[in-house]
């Protein structure tokens, strides 16, 4: 037996079998490399939205009174690569150590109090700190002066008792020297105890002010305004860079200092597949720095602190990538699990198609001797050629699609090379055992084989054991930096096979029972159909395993797309406040909100005031907003914003409010705002205000027109506006286009919701797969169809002569295949609208909807049902159309067939 001449007789169905196999194999190869592409473009946003001080690592040490400092540049370059060579192999893998790079040292005083000026007047509450850091002099650009040289030393004039002071040349960035009065020949008393002093000699700029170097020393290019806790005055902190010369001298003060390494982290060397392992490296890092240090200064162990100070963002923000990652894999590993299984299965029933078309050929080499073995290896070999170079054709070109090569990849591409292939193996031999021995799969029933219950309860008991653990556990394991479970990722998938297997061993039943009851009526053609229906052959039953997921997917995907949609409108109404926001640090003239009135598209303007409070005579603040609450619930009628009654007017000189829980307590009291005026408590507001004010605790919210009947005037700073279409550019425009102003628009805060690339991959990912599983729910209706066609034909045949009709023929053909569907797809349904409740906060959504709770999944079963009634009106219009080419053929030509 040729295997070769066996696919050129059979070419028409060997090639639907290769074209399978080609699609398939493009959509479960194809597909994860499109998930790796959006999850690693999702962390590379994330990664470069911040600074490299946030991802970074900066080991600090600050050592304690009496303990001997680092001396010179090259201990701080040892220590520097020390720390570098101490990170764990996962954190190594992604340092920065190219030459010339941004990691650095630096020793820095901090909270240095200046205690006087020589030589000029005095300014209070200013702070100066003197730093050097490795690298600088090759950073700036000196603008003024000279560059700090070496340390020296001073007498204060008019200050014998001080003696001789060290004294350090600084530099001063050019902005902050303006800011704090720093000219140059500036000479500043640094510290009320252990003085030093430090004139400053140079004004620089910095080359690359926005580079990674300077995100790290911002204090020496910004005056740092800081309130002490209780202080009613605000403090300038500065940071004054010093030369290499001083490094000795600067070790040795007695004096609060700081020592740090900047142990640069390649951002683009993270990706999804390593984030974990990062997370873990850092954490490791932090642990072993922070408990038992690789200690560069002799420490004494008595001291009892610890010698190191990690700082860096990097984990946590990882961890928070994982967590929306974790949720994204379930979601994608449900859309490939579906595809996968619903590809595997549409190949085995093209399988089973061409060893129906192969059957009278092997047959006959069976009686005349071939082997068990023989006809397996022939049949086995037919359908290699047929399905290997489509595969291998299609794996080829999945590497024209961006993406890495994950495992999954080539096992999914496998599975689809050999499951067929295997198929045929196995299903030829055991139709070919006894040499011409047909027989009819409905007329006899065969027993169902321990095995094979025993291996369906094990599918559905782990399925059922995976939802409960993803309630109970989420998508997350107990060690964090190890990311999603892949166990409870595939519990998805699990749970649409086990129900596909459940109702295959449960549809019989309920049509045997139909069948029953239409055979007490007088026409034969129901109780035929559906007695032809409930003893189904195996290949006719098999659909049923692939329409259940194909449309389970397809159902829970519209469900999940519309949750979060609903979700994502949600989450920019509650940051936007109304259809539109125009925010202000001063207050909006007439004018301005007059011109606002005039753009395109606004119908509505509500005018607020936001700003802070102080409450009664305390140093306790609150904010307020002034707001008619009246017009704002007017204005966001019928969107998901829910605005709190407008407080009753109590009379008199006290102002109604809303306040925040922890303020109710107070029942009356005086504010300090814009002017004087007694409040009285009417109401408590939770949450704060969406879009308006965010707070919830210290909240305050009084009428619009407060400030007016305390005796002031109605202020403006925020424009709460409603309408359609409002364009943000004509908003700015007619706002002046000034800096201090704000316009935030519903359509900008969703875009910045819904245009992530975890969000937009999820979305596709659904769209794609309905689609490509609606076309193959149609091909195994079709290929369910052209299987049975010898039989059915045979059967109808028989009838025919009895004196069936045409039309009752095509009745019961479609008798014979509609109600598995319609079984099928109300299975299918139910289980896409049970799935997202299976699952509960296993998959949470709100990491997609900007941070918006998603408590539930919204069920608008419009969507759904309708895929349902799709697939079985393609069934049936499948099942009519091969009924109607049946009906064409002859009497003499349907009874010559297969005799």
């Amino acid at each position: 037996m040729n295997p070769v001449l066996l696919l050129r007789v059979h070419r028409g169905t060997a090639t639907v079998l290769a074209l399978l196999a080609f699609s398939a194999v493009l959509l479960v190869a194809g597909l994860p490399r499109m998930f790796e592409r959006s999850y690693d473009t999702s962390l590379r946003g994330t990664l470069d939205q911040v600074g490299a001080n946030i991802t970074d690592i900066t080991v600090a040490m600050r050592p304690p009174g009496g303990v001997a400092g680092l001396s010179g540049e090259d201990q701080l370059r040892a220590a520097y690569t020390h720390f570098v060579a101490a990170a764990p192999p996962a954190l190594a893998a992604v340092l920065d150590r190219r030459p010339g790079g941004h990691g650095h040292s630096a020793i820095k005083t901090y909270g240095t109090p200046v205690a006087g000026r020589i030589g000029s007047p005095p300014r209070a509450y200013q702070y100066v700190n003197v730093a050097w850091l490795e690298g600088a002099d090759r950073r700036v650009r000196y603008v003024a002066g000279a560059a700090p040289g070496a340390p020296s030393v001073m007498r204060v004039p008019g200050r014998p008792d001080l003696g001789e002071l060290p004294l350090f040349e600084v530099a001063v960035a050019a902005g902050p020297s303006r800011q704090m009065d720093l000219k140059i020949g500036t000479t500043l008393l640094l510290g009320n105890s252990r003085p030093v002093i430090a004139r400053v000699t140079a004004l620089f700029q910095p080359l690359e002010p926005g580079g990674p170097y300077w995100n790290h020393n911002l204090d020496a290019l910004n005056v740092t305004v800081r309130r002490p806790p209780g202080g009613d005055v605000d403090e300038n902190h500065i940071t004054a860079l010093t030369s290499t010369a001083s490094i000795p001298l600067l070790s040795r003060q007695d004096r609060e200092l700081s020592y740090e390494w900047v142990v640069p982290v390649r951002t683009t060397a993270i990706d999804a597949r390593n984030a974990a392992a990062t997370t873990g490296g850092v954490i490791e890092y932090r642990r072993e720095l922070t408990t038992d240090a690789y200690r560069v200064l002799d420490y004494v162990s008595a001291l009892g602190v610890s010698p190191y100070e990690v700082t860096t963002a990097l984990p946590e923000m990882l961890q928070r990538f994982l967590a929306r990652l974790a949720t994204a894999q379930a979601l994608l590993f449900l859309v490939l699990g579906g595809v996968l299984v619903v590809a595997a299965g549409v190949l085995g029933l093209a399988t089973r198609l061409l060893a129906e078309r192969l059957r009278p050929a092997l047959a006959l080499a069976r009686a005349r001797g071939a082997s068990t073995g023989r006809i397996a290896g022939t049949g086995a070999a037919a359908v290699a050629l047929a399905v290997l170079p489509p595969v291998l054709a299609g794996y080829g070109l999945t590497f024209l699609i961006p993406g890495p090569v994950t495992p999954v990849v080539h096992i999914g591409t496998l599975l689809l090379a050999l499951a067929p292939i295997g198929y045929a193996a196995v299903l030829l031999p055991l139709t070919h055992r006894r040499p011409l021995a047909d027989r009819r799969e409905d007329m006899v029933a065969r027993r169902v084989s321990p095995r094979r219950v025993v291996l369906e309860v094990l599918v559905v008991a782990l399925a059922l054991a995976g939802a409960y653990l993803l309630r109970t556990r989420g998508l997350a394991t107990d060690a964090a930096a190890r990311g999603g479970d892949p166990f409870l990722m595939l519990v998805p998938a699990a749970l649409t096979v086990a129900a596909a297997l459940i109702t295959l061993r449960c549809y019989p039943y309920p049509l045997r029972l139909v069948a029953w009851l239409t055979a007490r009526a007088r026409p034969a053609v129901p109780f035929v159909g559906l007695a032809l229906a409930a003893r189904a052959r195996s290949v006719t039953a098999l659909p049923m395993l692939i329409l259940l997921p194909a449309l389970a997917v397809s159902v829970f995907g519209a469900v999940a797309g519309g949750t979060l949609d609903a979700a994502q409108r949600a989450a920019a109404w509650q940051a936007t406040g109304a259809g539109a926001r125009v925010d202000s640090a001063a207050e909006l003239a007439p004018a301005t909100v007059d011109r606002v009135r005039r753009v395109p598209g606004v119908r509505t303007v509500v005018p607020a005031d936001r700003g802070t409070a102080q409450v009664g005579l305390s140093g306790r603040t609150a904010t307020v907003v002034a707001i008619d609450l009246d017009a704002y619930r007017r204005l966001v009628a019928g969107t998901p914003l829910r605005v709190p009654q407008a407080p009753a007017d109590p009379g008199g000189r006290a102002v109604p409010a809303l306040v925040s829980p922890d303020l109710y307590a107070l029942g009356s009291f005086e504010i300090g705002w814009h002017v004087r005026m007694q409040l009285a408590v009417k109401g408590v507001v939770q949450g704060g205000l969406p879009g308006v004010a965010f707070a919830e605790r210290s909240l305050i919210v009084v009428p619009y027109d407060a400030s007016r009947r305390a005796g002031s005037r109605d202020h403006t700073t925020m424009l709460l506006i409603g309408g359609d279409g409002v364009d943000q550019a004509r908003l700015t425009e007619a706002t002046g286009g000034r800096r201090d102003i704000l316009v935030t628009t519903f359509e900008g805060s969703l875009a910045k919701v819904n245009d992530t690339p975890l969000t937009g991959t999820i979305k596709n990912s659904f769209a794609l797969a309905t689609v490509a599983l609606a076309g193959y729910a149609l091909l195994t209706v079709i290929l369910a169809l052209v299987i049975g066609a010898t039989d059915r034909t045979r059967a109808l045949s028989y009838l025919r002569t009895l004196g069936l009709s045409e039309r009752q023929a095509a009745g019961l053909t479609v008798l014979e295949i509609t109600p598995l569907v319609l079984l099928t797809a109300c299975a299918g349904l139910a289980l896409g609208l049970v799935l997202p409740a299976a699952l509960g906060r296993g998959i949470d959504l709100s990491a997609y909807a900007g941070g918006q709770a998603v408590p539930a999944y919204q069920l608008n079963v419009t969507t759904p049902v309708l895929l349902a009634a799709g697939l079985v009106a393609v069934t049936m219009a499948g099942a009519f159309l091969h009924a109607a080419i049946g009906r064409r053929r002859s009497l003499g030509s349907i009874l010559r067939v297969g005799e």
